[in-house]
């Protein structure tokens, strides 16, 4: 106690000393609570730079674990990032993708200007999405369902674009096949009776718009209940298989043939100039179907045609109408021998063998 006192008497005949103590005493004070406060703002970001660790380490687990193709690329297309998803999908490693242009999966049926359009977009800044036809590392086909958005930098200049996309090649398969079951006969494989109208109606309107003619054949085979009663609905579908084939042969590609229903069929003769191009058209079809179809079990049978033939605009200008007709003049071609082929009101039968064929069918 006694140094104490001594040491505060000798202070207090200090000036100086009794002056700075408060300011120095003040200064610590200052120091410790910037200290403190310094402490504090350095644990509040490390705390935040923790929570964005993480959010960050959740995020890139998501992405590398998401069932999603996801792309990164730089402004100009080069592949910067994948994720596992794109691997399993492509067939491609990361190190095979990364460097390269998402074109490597580009195919073959989508037009350049399908994807000048897509560059267009994102390249102004804006989210585009669709579909690509695009193509495996070992050439297989596959369809993705893709949205691509660009990524800004802080000042809002594109840096890089992300692309996510999702595989929907067994929705396709399955649309197409809904597609084909609406419009297509599952037995012969020919556009169906919908389907027909659908491209009869768009022929009509072409021509009315270019003033060109086309030709309808309506066709009903003549023999035919005979062979699938005394042979069996197999043969009689083989028969109608076979009959398919042979009408599409007798065609250009850009007509059309379908089966209408039973065993009665019809074509379409697009851009027709004159009738006598019609008849040998016909004419071809009737010898083709009067030659032997042979049957699974290694015989034949034989069967004819009788067909029914109008023409746009001579005969009518409504696509009813016009099937009408000429299923009026098939069944004038019945009622006369079979086997052979009328133009409605204006031609006669012709017979390519100087009367109606004769219809045969060997014992099945």
């Amino acid at each position: 106690m006694t140094f104490f006192f001594e040491l505060h008497h000798l202070l207090s005949r200090m000036p100086i000393i009794t002056i700075i103590g408060p300011l120095v005493l003040f200064l610590a004070a200052m120091a410790i609570l910037h200290y403190i406060r310094l402490s504090r703002q350095l644990r509040e970001q490390f705390a935040t730079q923790q929570r964005i660790s993480v959010e960050l380490r959740k995020l890139s687990t998501a992405v590398e674990q998401s069932p999603a193709s996801i792309v990164i690329t730089d402004q100009k297309g080069c592949i910067e990032y994948v994720n596992p998803a794109f691997c399993r999908l492509t067939g491609y490693t990361k190190d095979e993708a990364c460097g390269e242009n998402p074109r490597i999966l580009k195919g073959t049926d989508q037009p350049i200007e399908y994807y000048q359009e897509m560059w267009n977009t994102i390249m102004a800044g804006q989210e585009w999405r669709g579909e690509f036809h695009n193509k495996r590392k070992d050439g297989s086909f596959f369809w993705e369902l893709a949205s691509i958005s660009p990524i800004r930098n802080a000042e809002g200049e594109i840096t890089h674009f992300v692309g996510v996309k999702e595989d929907i090649t067994e929705r396709r398969q399955l649309l197409e096949h809904l597609d084909q079951m609406a419009h297509y006969d599952m037995l012969t494989g020919l556009p169906n009776r919908a389907l027909f109208f659908d491209r009869l109606t768009c022929i009509q309107t072409l021509s009315r718009r270019e003033g060109k003619r086309f030709a309808l054949l309506f066709l009903d085979l003549d023999g035919f209940k005979q062979v699938n009663d005394s042979c069996g609905h197999q043969t009689g579908d083989r028969v109608l298989q076979t009959t398919a084939e042979r009408l599409s042969a007798c065609i250009r590609e850009s007509d059309t043939v379908a089966r209408m229903g039973g065993d009665e069929f019809t074509v379409i003769l697009s851009n027709i100039s004159l009738s006598t191009d019609v008849a040998l058209v016909a004419e071809k079809i009737l010898r083709k179907l009067s030659e032997p179809f042979p049957l699974p079990d290694g015989t034949s049978c034989r069967i004819g045609a009788s067909i029914g033939i109008s023409l746009y605009p001579d005969d009518a200008r409504n696509v009813g109408k016009l099937v009408s007709v000429a299923d009026s003049a098939m069944y004038e071609v019945k009622r006369e021998g079979k086997n052979g082929y009328r133009f409605y009101r204006t031609e006669p039968i012709s017979e390519l063998t100087g009367g109606p064929q004769a219809i045969a069918i060997v014992p099945c």
